[in-house]
């Protein structure tokens, strides 16, 4: 039942007549409902009537759930959160996007209703990033639990993003050891052991040497973990910072390959490594280290006493993204 020539107000005018009763319909016709407020939605959008289009996608997502058609009714409300992100709505965002999962879920499409929370996640990742964190965890967690752990990896990359881009290392190190996990079971072995790297690269970036220290204790025994690349890596740069040795932190960067194929935020703050400002004595003797050159009673911070050189000269807020 097409609108023909009718402009967008025409077709919601006729949109909402379906929906009320009269004397000879005694329900709504969602079905001609539907495909007014749809094409209605579709002109709005065209005329850059965001506002009205997003609400004409509701309706018409809401008329589907009255007839049991879950899988569009997710389709319109995916539409109504991309709407609602270009006018800045970022709780609607959110709303629009948990609804259109669980429209998903109920048309039996749970991969597709954990995707829709991943995909809006990336809209909003910039303006919205708490939210958006919280949208790719739920994704994964979906994914996870439906058996399906390999399609997480680009949530879990976005999670950890979004973190380390708001400088809450600990808990992107925390989102890396629980893609870690999702991989072990799903036996992606290559991005696991990028996964541990990449905690340990966080954690370190934090300065914070212990939690890094045990964070490889953790999983240095894991079978896809031992004798890689990786864990070689890793093991060195704890090593190097156990000892207070900027030198041997920036060598063990300059060896290893395996820090170039993390993902960017993950790479990028590794070239920075020992991050400039941190006090490599103090972080060694919270290792149970002895403060590396400082154990003679030099004075060691990056850059002073240090060598010099790497990546020492690198502004401290450099974007991780």
């Amino acid at each position: 039942m097409g609108g023909g020539e009718m402009t967008a107000d025409e077709l919601l005018a006729k949109a909402e007549k379906k929906m009320t009763t009269t004397l000879t319909r005694w329900k709504p016709d969602y079905e001609s409902a539907m495909l007014y407020f749809d094409e209605a939605a579709t002109k709005l959008k065209q005329a850059g009537r965001k506002q009205e289009a997003m609400i004409a996608w509701e309706k018409c997502a809401e008329a589907n759930e009255r007839t049991g058609n879950d899988w569009h009714a997710g389709k319109h409300l995916e539409q109504c959160a991309s709407l609602a992100r270009d006018l800045a709505l970022h709780d609607q965002v959110v709303a629009y996007a948990e609804r259109a999962c669980a429209a998903y879920v109920s048309a039996g499409r749970a991969q597709r209703g954990a995707e829709c929370l991943g995909k809006i996640a990336r809209l909003i990742d910039e303006a919205a990033p708490d939210e958006a964190y919280d949208l790719a965890s739920r994704a994964c967690e979906m994914l996870e639990d439906d058996g399906k752990a390999a399609n997480a990896r680009d949530f879990y990359s976005l999670a950890g993003a979004i973190r380390m881009r708001q400088e809450k290392f600990a808990d992107a190190a925390e989102t890396m050891l629980r893609f870690g996990a999702s991989c072990d079971a799903a036996n992606a072995h290559a991005s696991l052991r990028k996964a541990y790297l990449s905690a340990v690269v966080a954690q370190l970036y934090a300065g914070n040497g212990a939690e890094a220290q045990q964070l490889y204790a953790d999983v240095g025994e894991i079978d896809a973990f031992q004798d890689s690349d990786e864990q070689r890596c890793a093991y060195s740069l704890i090593s190097a910072y156990r000892d207070a040795d900027a030198d041997a932190v920036r060598s063990a960067i300059a060896a290893s390959n395996a820090l170039t194929f993390l993902d960017a935020p993950f790479a990028r703050a590794a070239r920075k490594l020992p991050r400039p400002g941190h006090d490599l004595r103090a972080v060694s003797i919270a290792m149970g280290g002895d403060g590396g050159v400082l154990a003679a009673g030099e004075r060691f911070m990056d850059g002073i006493g240090g060598g010099g050189g790497g990546d020492s000269d690198l502004p401290d807020d450099e974007d991780l993204t």
